[in-house]
C-alpha cells in the first residue's frame, strides 16, 4: 500500500513538473514574441526618423545648388544632419534613444522652417530689387527716348525704391508668459498664471532700408479691447494710434532679432483671444493673435 502511495505521489508531482515546464515555455514564447514585436516598432520608428532627416538634407542641397545668400547657413545644417544620420545608424533601438532623436528631429524640423523664412524674406527683397532696377532703365530709356512724364516716372521710382526699402518683420511671435523674481521669464497659456504678453520678431537684412534709430509701436488688445501696456494714443497725419508700448532699435541693415514685453497690468490679462499688431508710424507691418485659457 504504501509502495503504491508513494507511486501515486510522484506521478502527481511529475504531471505538475511537465505542466510548469509548458506553462513556463507558452510564457517565454509569448514574452519572446512581445519582444521582438517592439523591437520590430522601434527599428521602423528609427528608419522613419533617418528618412525624415535625409528629406530635410535634399531641401537644403536644393537650396545650396540655387545659390542661396543663406548657403554657409544651409550648409552647417545640413552637416549637423550628416553627422545625426551617421550616428543614428550606429545606435541600438530603443526607448531612451528614439525619445533623445524625436527631440533633435523637432528641433532640426524648427531650423529648417526658420531658414525657410529668412530664404522666403531674402527672395522677396531680391524681387523687389529686380523691380527697382527694371524700372530704372525702363524710366531711363523712356526719358532718352521720348522725352516724356518725367515727373511721373521720378515718382514710380521713388515709390517703388520705398517698397523695397521698407523694414517688413519677420517670426512675429507673441506669448503669454510667467515674469520670475530674477527676470526670468516663462511661456504660459494659462490666463490666471500669466503675468504678461511678450512679443519677438526679426527684421531681415535689407541694404536699401535706413539704418539708425527706429521706432515701432506694439498695440496689444486683450478680449475686452482695452488695449494693455501703456495705452496711449499717438497722431500720425491725422491718423490717431492707441499702443501698447514703443519698440525703439538700432538698426544696421543687418539681420536684428528683437523680443519686447508688454508691461500690461495683470488685472487685464483675462481668458480668450488677443489681438497683437506692430506698426512703423501710421502703416500696420505685423499682426498675430493667441489664446489665454
Amino acid at each position: 500500500m504504501a509502495q503504491q502511495k508513494d507511486n501515486r505521489i510522484l506521478k502527481v508531482l511529475l504531471a505538475i513538473l511537465i505542466i510548469s515546464i509548458v506553462g513556463l515555455s507558452v510564457w517565454s514564447y509569448s514574452t519572446y514574441q512581445e519582444n521582438e514585436g517592439i523591437k520590430t516598432q522601434l527599428n521602423d520608428e528609427k528608419a522613419q526618423i533617418e528618412q525624415e532627416l535625409k528629406n530635410i538634407s535634399e531641401e537644403y542641397t536644393l537650396e545650396i545648388d540655387k545659390g542661396s545668400a543663406l548657403s554657409a547657413d544651409l550648409t552647417d545644417a545640413k552637416n549637423r544632419i550628416i553627422r545625426l544620420v551617421d550616428s543614428v545608424g550606429k545606435l541600438e533601438s530603443d526607448v531612451r534613444v528614439l525619445t533623445r532623436l524625436r527631440m533633435e528631429l523637432n528641433n532640426i524640423k524648427k531650423d529648417r522652417d526658420l531658414l525657410q523664412d529668412r530664404i522666403n524674406t531674402l527672395e522677396v527683397i531680391n524681387q523687389n530689387l529686380a523691380v527697382v532696377n527694371d524700372s530704372t532703365i525702363a524710366a531711363l530709356n523712356k526719358e532718352i527716348l521720348k522725352g516724356q512724364d518725367q515727373s511721373s516716372t521720378i515718382a514710380n521710382l521713388n515709390s517703388s525704391m520705398s517698397r523695397a526699402a521698407a523694414l517688413i518683420p519677420t517670426n512675429f511671435t507673441p506669448v503669454g508668459v510667467i515674469v520670475r523674481n530674477s527676470g526670468k521669464q516663462i511661456e504660459n497659456d494659462r490666463a490666471r498664471r500669466v503675468d504678461d504678453i511678450k512679443v519677438c520678431f526679426t527684421l531681415p537684412e535689407n541694404p536699401l532700408a535706413t539704418t539708425g534709430v527706429t521706432s515701432f509701436y506694439l498695440q496689444v488688445i486683450n478680449p475686452e479691447n482695452n488695449v494693455l501696456g501703456e495705452n496711449t494714443t499717438k497722431e500720425f497725419d491725422g491718423q490717431k494710434l492707441t499702443y501698447s508700448k514703443v519698440i525703439q532699435f538700432n538698426y544696421q541693415g543687418k539681420e536684428l532679432d528683437l523680443c519686447e514685453v508688454v508691461g500690461a497690468n495683470e488685472d487685464n490679462i483675462t481668458k480668450g483671444r488677443y489681438r497683437i499688431n506692430l506698426y512703423n508710424g501710421p502703416i500696420r507691418v505685423s499682426s498675430s493673435e493667441i489664446t489665454l485659457r
